[in-house]
């Protein structure tokens, strides 16, 4: 039986492409180095930041995390205040909470940035707690879903989390817990080959969210 359902945040709970966009390229300038644009940014979207730099952009360990530091600080200042909410994820969110489930967000965005997120659409309330990366770089996010899990008090076994992309499946079941994919972020899209969603339902849009989980 479902207890908790968790959130993903980027390509999940809020478009953040603009800010998540202007942010690499800050960093990529800085660091003299040339800007893939939609190429890196669609591909790397919810995989641990200093891990992108490091596994994705081949940088050694000092210039992955000065990269990481550089976008951080344009993200914080820029780039966070360009992310809003999918249209229809509060009504979404909040037949979940009538229906007496508990709420959490499981990211990898610096905690901090995702509650002034959450705050600034309005959602920080709904959720019961907020699991972000920590200051090292040093969680997954099976870490950030069990950190969530430990706060609620709830067994993986009764908790779901929703995700857009591969990174979220595999740290679902890491976790063990279920795992609902949606296709109106940035990862999985319906119809691509390359990225098309783990077999079972999927959600195409937030509203469909509570439906599929037996809660609408």
């Amino acid at each position: 039986m479902i207890r908790c359902v968790l959130f993903d945040m980027d390509g999940t709970l809020v478009d953040s492409m603009a800010g998540i966009r202007a942010s690499y390229r800050f960093a990529f300038d800085r660091m003299g180095m040339p800007f893939p644009e939609d190429l890196l940014v669609r591909e790397v979207i919810g995989a641990p930041l200093l891990s992108v730099f490091r596994n994705v952009c081949g940088l050694r360990e000092p210039e992955a995390r000065r990269a990481a530091e550089l976008y951080r600080k344009y993200y914080a200042a820029h780039g966070l205040h360009q992310a809003h909410a999918y249209p229809g994820m509060r009504q979404a969110l909040l037949t979940l909470k009538r229906a007496g489930l508990l709420l959490g967000t499981a990211t990898l965005k610096k905690e901090a940035f995702a509650r002034e997120i959450l705050r600034a659409q309005e959602l920080l309330g709904l959720f019961d707690v907020v699991c972000g990366m920590d200051g090292g770089d040093t969680q997954s996010k099976a870490d950030l879903i069990r950190r969530c899990l430990s706060a609620l008090n709830v067994c993986a076994e009764e908790a779901v989390l929703v995700g857009d992309s591969p990174f979220d499946a595999e740290g679902a079941a890491e976790a063990g817990s279920a795992f609902l994919p949606v296709t109106y972020g940035f990862g999985y899209q319906e119809g691509s080959p390359a990225h098309r969603p783990p077999p079972g339902p999927f959600a195409r849009a937030p509203r469909e969210i509570p439906t599929l989980l037996g809660f609408a």
